[in-house]
Formats: structure tokens, sequence, C-alpha cells
């Protein structure tokens, strides 16, 4: 009973609506295009695409998302020179090496072994196609003197080795980190 009392109510009114549209046949036609223009142009003008893959696809306490916090707050963006830190940052085509110091230890004394490190990366070499790439090939270069741009830390190691093969009374002096963080980033190519 309550069905057909609701299909008859259904029937006559969409009669109705069905009526009053063709009688106003301008109306419906202009009405909905005018208002499509006017919410298009104003309203969804304001909607930009998002581009961050990271948005996109990770959770907001994504652990990506908290190990990007932990590297912007021991390298800050725009601490060196060459802008190199931002790399950890930033997506892009690099590797990124990290090294810590055991816990309580520190990085400065361990300068030795990370010019080790260095070393080794910058002798890697990698057959692709017929072709052997090494870190030359694949490093960002500096605009000056064409040459691959080193994170300043490892420029510090080298001056720091340099300047105790070249003193002949030496004097070891404990170096301390100036923010007390362990960790040196080593090496970015792209």
């Amino acid at each position: 009973m309550l069905r057909q009392v609701i299909h008859r109510g259904l029937k006559a009114s969409f009669y109705w609506l069905g009526l009053f549209v063709s009688r106003h046949p301008v109306f419906f036609l202009t009405v909905p295009a005018v208002l499509t223009i006017i919410f298009g142009s104003t309203v969804l003008s304001r909607f930009k695409p998002e581009t961050d893959l990271e948005v996109l696809v990770a959770p907001t306490h994504s652990l990506a998302k908290i190990e990007r916090s932990l590297a912007n707050s021991l390298f800050p963006i725009d601490q060196s020179k060459h802008k190199l830190y931002s790399d950890l940052h930033t997506p892009g085509r690099y590797g990124r090496l990290i090294l810590l110091a055991k816990s309580g230890g520190n990085i400065l004394e361990l300068a030795d072994q990370v010019l080790q490190v260095h070393k080794q990366v910058l002798d890697l070499r990698v057959n692709y196609k017929g072709f052997n790439y090494t870190f030359a090939h694949l490093c960002v270069l500096s605009h000056r003197d064409k040459r691959c741009l080193l994170d300043d830390i490892i420029t510090i190691f080298e001056d720091i080795r340099q300047a105790v093969l070249s003193n002949s009374t030496f004097h070891k002096v404990p170096m301390r980190p100036a923010d007390g963080a362990g960790a040196v980033s080593v090496i970015r190519c792209l």
C-alpha cells in the first residue's frame, strides 16, 4: 500500500516536472551552462593538482616523513655554500651516505675513516651498457671550474689531513661538533 502511494506521488511529480521543463526549455538549457561557467572559472580554478608524490602516497606520520624531519634538523637547508645538504630533503637522482659515530663518539675524530669511505666511493666503477661510469660522470659540477662539488665536511677533513701531514710537530687537538650532532653527510651525486 505504501509503495503504491509513493509510486503514484513520484509519478505525478515527475510528470509535472517534465511539463515544466518542456514549457521552459531556454531556461533549462542556459542556466546550467551559465552556472557551470561561473563555478568553473571561480571555485574550481582555485584547485591545484598535487605534484608531490610523498603527499599523495605516504601517510602523515610515515617513517619517511619522520626521517626527512630528522635530516632537516641535522642538516638545515642552505647551510652549505654549495647547498648540497638540501639533497637530503628533496627527491632527485642521487645517492647519499650518512655516517654516524658510535654512541657517545665524535665523528670528527673519525676523519681518516670518513675520507677512506669517500675515496672508495670516488673509485667505484659501474659498467652499464658497455661503459664504465665513475663518480666523476655522475657528480654535481660547480659552475666555476667544472669540478665535482663535495660537501664542506669532506673539504674540511681533507684540509685537516693536509695540515697534519705538513705539520712536523703533531699534536692531537680534540674537536667537537658545534651543535653536538654526531652525523656527517658525505657524498651526493646526480
